[in-house]
């Protein structure tokens, strides 16, 4: 038997692509991000109808507005601070790499995954984790600050 409310399917569905995972820090290098990449029709879509209020949003609120190059992705985690250079010495020690080093700070992203074939254990969680990862979304919610915020519904 069908129920009215569970068949109400509002919004968009974009699909995440988990195996392009990937460690971010912010311009200012005060904050680092764990994020993953939307599929590339899903980003088309994202840029075409998405972007433009939100960027609308942002020079409202007097923020920059979102660069073309950039790669549509969903932000699931953060941390205060610059984690690249802790991953990266991290990886280093466990892999007994000896690569030269002292040039993490100024790197803006890593892969969460090393490269296939890098690290036994790595190749056996990306082979658990599913190629795809459909979401759905009815809103945009844009906060700036603790007092400011948008949605925008789909």
């Amino acid at each position: 038997r069908r129920h009215g409310h569970c068949n109400s399917h509002k919004g968009k569905i974009i699909h995440l692509r988990p195996h392009n995972a990937t460690i971010f820090v912010n311009d200012d290098r005060t904050r680092s991000f764990l994020s993953i990449p939307v599929s590339e029709e899903s980003s088309r879509w994202a840029k075409r109808l998405l972007l433009p209020p939100i960027d609308a949003t942002m020079l409202r609120f007097g923020q920059k507005a979102y660069y073309d190059e950039g790669i549509m992705h969903v932000s699931i985690a953060s941390v205060k601070g610059n984690m690249i250079p802790i991953i990266l010495k991290k990886r280093r020690h466990k892999d007994l790499m000896h690569t030269a080093s002292g040039n993490e700070s100024k790197i803006s992203s890593i892969p969460l995954f090393q490269s296939p074939g890098c690290h036994q254990l790595a190749d056996e969680t990306r082979r658990c984790i599913p190629e795809s990862i459909p979401i759905r979304l009815d809103r945009i919610q844009c906060d700036f600050g603790k007092a400011k915020n948008m949605a925008l519904p789909l």
